[in-house]
């Protein structure tokens, strides 16, 4: 008799279990489509082409909420997704470090996750006509391959914004993501924009340094994946900021055998000055330093880089393209250890150059509700 009722109530909890997920699986569906509904959306015929971008359609919704608004909207179901998916399931979000979150929190306030900053960011373009058949992405990102997974800010973007089967993304970025390419590389990548023939070419260029946060909170210090150990992110900041404060021994340029990492000690350390007293408050306090100092390095040798070449070709360069859009921001590495998890953004200016000489901050349209380590914009 008791074998009987251990059997009936196992039996009866296994049906409760598979009840409660095809429940869960409903409430799922429902929720996506929801959040499909209020997303922008884009539909390519099955005959579109390069050649014919009359037959790409954009649809979005009919309510005037600014992008921000609807993020806010979105974010919550997203998060909601998580909870409704059992602890045991492959898709369940991986555990949070106390440890990041602090950290993360403390020294880039208005970091997003990618897929958040992608979703941001595509909206706000998709209303400017970008689209794959007339968009290029580019990035000065660090050439460290852990910029360059899946689910990183520049591959999301490319798969969203790009041609994904004949495209790709133009890189400008070498050590600590400064364009290396130099004028020369600038300008092969303004050639190479699409356009439909209608001077209707879109470029996006994502730039910045990118710094790792270990799952205790440490600034400049990740696991990889495949690794036991924790490693330098950036190593490139990181050696270079040893070499300016002594820690390493210092050696003589070594010519194009290490250009970069000599111009970056060479020029950050013009940057950092006395480093304004930050390496008696603590090691995170100096490498936060660092990174910010990084960015004005990218930052002002991209922007140099595209005025140089808009001078130099003039009216010519605007037959193709009608509009240029730089994001700039940080990159947070997230350590592969606990399962690891996206990286994130902490967005420090976007703006548009056009055809029609207009250089425009749209950073408070897309980014104007987030915190900033300061103002850029």
């Amino acid at each position: 008799m008791r074998r009987r009722q251990r059997s009936f109530s196992n039996s009866y909890n296994m049906s409760s279990s598979s009840s409660m997920m095809r429940r869960r699986q409903c409430l799922l569906l429902v929720l996506s489509a929801l959040t499909l509904h209020a997303t922008v959306a884009y539909v390519v015929s099955p005959t579109a082409s390069r050649s014919s971008p009359s037959s790409l359609q954009a649809t979005t919704t009919d309510s005037p909420e600014p992008v921000a608004r609807q993020v806010r909207i979105l974010t919550p179901l997203s998060t909601l997704f998580s909870f409704l998916l059992p602890a045991s399931s492959s898709a369940a979000a991986p555990a949070s470090s106390a440890g990041f979150d602090s950290a993360l929190k403390t020294y880039f306030p208005g970091a997003l996750s990618s897929s958040v900053i992608a979703l941001r960011v595509v909206g706000a373009l998709r209303k400017r006509d970008y689209r794959p058949y007339n968009t290029l992405v580019a990035s000065s990102i660090c050439s460290d391959e852990i910029n360059e997974t899946p689910s990183s800010l520049v591959e999301t973007l490319e798969k969203q914004l790009g041609n994904t089967k004949t495209g790709g993304i133009f890189h400008l970025g070498g050590l600590g993501g400064l364009p290396f390419v130099g004028v020369s590389g600038m300008d092969a990548l303004l050639q190479h924009c699409p356009s439909s023939g209608n001077s209707d070419g879109k470029l996006v260029m994502i730039f910045g340094p990118h710094v790792g946060i270990s799952e205790s909170g440490q600034l400049g210090k990740l696991q990889r994946s495949g690794m036991d150990t924790e490693t330098a992110s950036c190593g490139a900041a990181m050696a270079a900021y040893q070499a300016i404060s002594g820690a390493t021994a210092s050696s003589k340029k070594s010519g194009v055998m290490d250009f970069q990492e000599d111009y970056i000690i060479e020029n950050l350390k013009k940057k950092l000055g006395t480093l304004a007293g930050k390496e008696a408050q603590g090691g995170d306090e100096t490498i936060a330093l660092v990174t910010d100092k990084m960015y004005d390095l990218v930052s002002e040798l991209l922007k140099s880089e595209v005025d140089a070449v808009i001078s130099s070709k003039g009216p010519e360069l605007w037959e193709s393209i009608q509009e240029v859009t730089l994001i700039g921001g940080i990159i947070v590495n997230r350590s592969a250890k606990g399962g690891g998890g996206e990286d994130y953004f902490q967005p420090l200016t976007m703006s548009t150059i056009s055809s029609k000489g207009e250089d425009k901050s749209i950073y408070n349209e897309v980014f104007g509700d987030l915190l900033t380590p300061r103002k850029r914009v």
